[in-house]
């Protein structure tokens, strides 16, 4: 991927240029891991978890398949509007008229340009950020990671990452957090970087909420502190794990956990007004979750890593 590439990435929002940045936030809640938390909690998007090793998405996971949809879906607008002006210009004016081959001509090259961004967003979130997750092995302590630099997999010791509470668009502050690993560079910039578990939410942005969140996702890390720390018996057993080929209902589920039915008529029937009212979208990023599960790169594994944790540990379809 060349620098303009890059760019356009950055201008459509795959990639964000605070992605990499420890920000005074982040600085300031650094989890020890030597200190216990009191509190544990599962992780929310386990990939899998079998004898030594904890394999956790990326933090965002559930939101992946937002660039391939909306992407595609604009870039054929796009397009579409163009050629159908440049069809009735040579409708109206013919072919060898030939301002209005010219004319024609533009319009297809503006829709060309226009769609590019979203359609190379589309096509970059499938196949060049591809599947992003986690590998903790407890045994060698070792964390085998896809990099947020270049996405590609990567790996380091459990003693030489630190981990913090970071602001998902990295220095901006707002109401997304979550758990991030860094690696940084004798002069203390950042080498790279790594999500882990789903993100947290606040709804308000209030000492209380901020409270909240804070608890949460240090409760989040409390299980892969002791699962490394003091071996995969100190921790709860995971049963459910994330599955490549999701139906479309699960796909759903995943987008939005509370899109399940309630028990209560009440609250069931004003959830199904709500959610009638955002079906499109709704639909249009659950359907983009659905091809991002089964058709996005999977990142590849050295012969080595594949050996320290056994081929069967890793996500595959």
């Amino acid at each position: 991927m060349n620098k303009a590439q890059r760019k356009i990435l950055e201008a459509v929002g795959v990639l964000s240029n605070n992605r990499l940045d420890c920000s005074s936030f982040s600085k300031k809640h650094i989890l020890d891991v030597e200190k216990k938390f009191d509190e544990v909690k599962k992780p929310g998007f386990v990939c899998a978890k079998r004898d030594d090793c904890l394999i956790l998405a990326e933090s965002w996971f559930r939101e992946r398949g937002l660039y391939l949809s909306w992407g595609s879906i604009g870039s054929i607008f796009l397009v579409s509007i163009c050629i159908f002006f440049a069809a009735m210009i040579f409708i109206k004016e013919g072919v060898l008229n030939i301002p209005a081959t010219l004319a024609a001509l533009a319009a297809l090259c503006m829709g060309w340009v226009s769609a590019y961004p979203l359609f190379f967003a589309a096509k970059s979130e499938l196949k060049f950020q591809g599947l992003q997750y986690t590998v903790f092995n407890a045994n060698s302590k070792n964390i085998h990671f896809v990099s947020e630099v270049d996405f590609q997999s990567k790996t380091c010791r459990w003693d030489e990452c630190t981990f913090c509470l970071a602001y998902s668009a990295g220095s901006v502050d707002g109401y997304y957090y979550e758990l991030k690993g860094y690696l940084f560079k004798e002069d203390g910039s950042t080498k790279d970087s790594f999500s882990f578990d789903d993100y947290h939410y606040m709804i308000s942005n209030n000492d209380n909420t901020r409270q909240m969140m804070i608890k949460d996702l240090s409760a989040r890390f409390e299980y892969v502190r002791r699962f490394m720390q003091e071996g995969p018996d100190s921790v709860e057993a995971v049963t459910e794990t994330l599955d490549l080929k999701p139906s479309l209902s699960e796909a759903a589920h995943r987008f939005q956990p509370r899109s399940e039915a309630s028990e209560g008529k009440k609250f069931h029937v004003i959830y199904s007004i709500v959610r009638t009212v955002f079906l499109i979208p709704f639909s249009v990023q659950v359907v983009g979750h659905y091809f991002f599960c089964r058709y996005c790169r999977l990142p590849e594994w050295p012969q080595s890593v594949i050996d320290e944790c056994g081929k069967d540990i890793f996500p595959k379809r």
